[in-house]
């Protein structure tokens, strides 16, 4: 039994030293397909259980809900996700550099003599790719000087959506039609964030010129504080409504500006609540809009 485990042994042993250097790759392949893939994971569920770490105290269920210390959470929120997907990409660019030094350890190639001429080819290329490079660099100063994240909504030149991704070279904007726009981060100049502090609703309020402005401002005051004091709406908000004053007179039309300070990303939905009440409103008080006056000789209403 002995002899047959030498026996064994030793043809293990020659058929190791024969293919030692396809075998010793195939396990450095392996293994960094393995670390990847477990340090990904881990980088995401770290990242998962922030978000819901932040959530859970917070008793909501979306970012913008967020009431104690709103922008402090909502954009540690934003700001894990968009560096966990940063993260992934550095993870993997990280295992390959390190897997591809080994593998050319293994066939014994001169690695100072390769860093050496690698390091002259990647300045010939820096120089020659300067886009990508701006790229890179732009995205990376993107992500850590938190202009935009994960959730995001943003206008970037003529694009307005939610930020879906934001990878070291590349920037993905879903806008409001569903297009998915794919936006290189050195293209970047000019950055609009409404999902950064707070939003402002405004709400412009055009009615007859000849009505009792001061009545018009009350009522329109009353409807949209009515509206801000329901469950739905009062979390939303993070101000008193204010009436501007009267934005602009033109013949028989009269502009009032409402403004409603509130959550990032709600602004929107809060203009729309708050002029289906003051329409609501304006019925009761016999109070005329803009679109409902009779035509005039000149053919306007």
């Amino acid at each position: 039994m002995d002899g047959v485990g030498e026996v064994v042994q030793g043809t293990v042993g020659s058929f190791y030293t024969t293919y030692a250097t396809p075998i010793n790759i195939a396990l450095i392949v392996i293994g960094a397909i393995l670390l990847n893939w477990l340090l990904r994971r881990l980088l995401m569920r770290t990242v998962t259980q922030v978000v819901r770490g932040v959530k859970r105290a917070q008793d909501v269920d979306t970012t913008s809900e967020m009431q104690a210390a709103p922008y402090v959470n909502a954009r540690a929120v934003q700001r894990t996700r968009t560096l966990g997907t940063v993260g992934r990409a550095v993870i993997t660019w990280t295992v390959v550099v390190i897997a591809l030094i080994l593998i050319l350890s293994q066939l014994n190639v001169n690695l100072a003599a390769l860093l050496t001429s690698a390091g002259i080819v990647a300045a010939g290329l820096a120089f020659g790719a300067q886009n990508i490079v701006k790229d890179l660099l732009n995205g990376i100063f993107m992500v850590f000087e938190d202009q935009l994240g994960v959730g995001d909504v943003v206008t970037i030149d003529q694009v307005s959506g939610t930020v879906e991704d934001v990878g070291i070279r590349v920037t993905q904007v879903r806008a409001l039609d569903g297009t998915l726009w794919f936006i290189r981060n050195g293209e970047i100049l000019t950055l609009g964030n409404s999902s950064q502090g707070w939003g402002r609703a405004l709400i412009d309020v055009t009615v007859d010129a000849n009505q009792d402005l001061a009545h018009v401002t009350e009522v329109t005051l009353d409807a949209a504080r009515t509206l801000l004091r329901s469950d739905k709406y009062a979390r939303k908000v993070t101000g008193e409504p204010e009436m501007m004053g009267l934005e602009s007179v033109f013949g028989d039309r009269a502009t009032l500006r409402l403004a409603v300070r509130t959550r990032p990303e709600a602004q929107w939905e809060i203009q729309r609540a708050i002029r289906a009440e003051i329409r609501r409103k304006f019925r009761e008080h016999d109070i005329k809009l803009a679109d409902e006056l009779p035509k005039g000789p000149g053919g306007t209403k």
